[in-house]
Formats: structure tokens, C-alpha cells, sequence
């Protein structure tokens, strides 16, 4: 497992509602996701379900990874008419997409992405096409390897909930909302902030590994190979964090 990037934001010990970006930098959310090669990944049957005009595709991930913490030289961009959704396939994921009225099946790298939203955002955007939906951020922190986290405060300022886009050669590889109350405009995959415990594991099952945040009484809970992750205190999800499943986020 590759070594995450630091909290964009952290908790001030005056008010742990306060967030301030600039007092210092907490343990990460998200330790998961090196790089898919996606040649291993497979790619299920996709057929025209019978008596429906709806179309399935199936893409499976592999165990297999690499760590190499940089964008693709010809990066795919996401197709914003695709819409998934992670379904718990024995000992892994599955990426569901209604296809509509395709023809051909995506390319797996493209398919992967339909998956990873949240709203109206998702992983393998553009930094245009993150802005052109929440403007400039309120904070950036400094660059790291992995590229630089773009911080949005969604209520008052310096205060959950916020949304952290990681940005990287002008693509966003991350996504990252945290708070303790929904943020109806970013679940993700059924699951929000505030959803309890049960919710979470009828819809993903048990984490593959918990271990501690770095926050106080909170887990972290992930799912690696598979690119998404949670932070859980007092049996409710306090943060999500997805990436891009073609690129190491490390």
C-alpha cells in the first residue's frame, strides 16, 4: 500500500467543529489505491438484459497493483453520461454501469470512473470541470508528490462539511468529504455523511482493514485494492474519500 498524502484540514483543539487549514496537518484519510494496471482488470460481459433497453457492464478490479503515484501519459477522460455503482462480488467489488443505449462497451479505464462519484463530481475530471462547479478553492494546501489538495468549505468558513479535490497535472485524482452532517450534493455509492455504521456495511460489507485515523475515536475503514476508504467515530461515517482507480494516489 503506497503512503497517502496529509488531511487537508484539521480539527483545532478550541472547537473541533472549527477547521483551519493552516494550523497544521493531521494524519490522512485514505491510505488506499496505488496504481490498477489495467490490463489485469476484467472486464465482465456486457449484454442487453432481456425485455429492457438498459445495458450492464461489469468491470472487475484487480488484486494485482503498482504504486507509481503519477498521472497516465494519455489519461482517459471520464464520460459524464456514465453512472455506476460498487456492488460487493464475494471477496471484492464489482463496478455496475447502466450503459443506456451503447452499442460497444467502454474502455475499461473509462468504465472504472463511473463508479467514483460524488454528485456532480468524480475522479478523472478536469481541474476546469472541477472549478466550473465550485469555483476556486477557499485554501490550497502545498504541493506533494501525489499533487495538491484543493480545499472547499460547503457550509461557513473553515468549518465541516468540506470537500478536498486532489489535483494532479490538471486532473482531479481524489475526492474527500468530511463532516458530521449529510452533504446532500456528495454521496457516494448510496452512502453519505452521518450514515450509520449498518448502512455502511449493507452497502459495501465488512472493511477489508481497520485501523485508527489519526483523529480521536475514529477508524479508518478500507477496502483496498478498491479505491474508496471511510473515517467512522461513534458508529457514523465522518468522511469518504474515492480515487482515481487508473492512477496511484499515494
Amino acid at each position: 500500500m503506497g503512503r497517502p498524502h496529509a488531511l487537508p484540514c484539521t480539527i483545532t483543539k478550541r472547537n473541533r467543529r472549527d477547521v483551519n487549514p493552516g494550523v497544521a496537518r493531521g494524519r490522512p484519510h485514505g491510505n488506499v489505491v496505488p496504481q490498477v494496471r489495467t490490463a489485469g482488470c476484467v472486464l465482465g460481459k456486457w449484454r442487453l438484459l432481456a425485455g429492457c433497453a438498459l445495458a450492464l457492464f461489469v468491470l472487475g478490479m484487480p488484486a494485482s497493483v503498482t504504486g507509481q503515484g503519477a498521472p497516465p501519459q494519455q489519461a482517459k477522460t471520464p464520460d459524464p453520461e456514465l453512472r455506476g455503482e460498487w456492488l460487493r462480488a464475494g471477496p471484492g467489488f464489482a463496478c455496475r454501469v447502466a450503459a443506456g443505449k451503447r452499442i460497444a462497451a467502454p474502455e475499461p479505464e473509462v468504465l472504472s470512473y463511473a463508479c467514483q462519484r460524488m454528485g456532480a463530481l468524480g475522479v478523472g475530471i478536469s481541474e476546469a470541470s472541477l472549478k466550473a462547479v465550485l469555483g476556486e478553492p477557499h485554501h490550497r494546501m502545498p504541493p506533494e508528490r501525489n499533487g495538491t489538495a484543493y480545499v472547499y468549505f460547503l457550509g461557513k468558513p473553515n468549518q465541516y462539511p468540506y470537500l478536498a479535490a486532489t489535483v494532479n497535472a490538471s486532473r482531479v485524482v481524489a475526492l474527500q468529504i468530511s463532516g458530521e452532517a449529510p452533504a446532500a450534493a456528495y454521496s457516494f455509492n448510496q452512502i453519505n455523511l452521518g450514515d450509520s455504521t449498518e448502512k455502511l456495511l449493507a452497502q459495501f460489507g465488512s472493511p477489508f482493514h481497520v485501523g485508527p485515523s489519526g483523529l480521536e475515536k475514529t477508524e479508518l475503514w478500507t477496502y483496498g485494492p478498491w479505491p474508496f476508504s471511510f473515517e467512522v467515530r461513534g458508529d457514523r461515517v465522518t468522511s469518504i474519500r474515492i480515487t482515481d482507480p487508473t492512477v496511484g494516489t499515494q
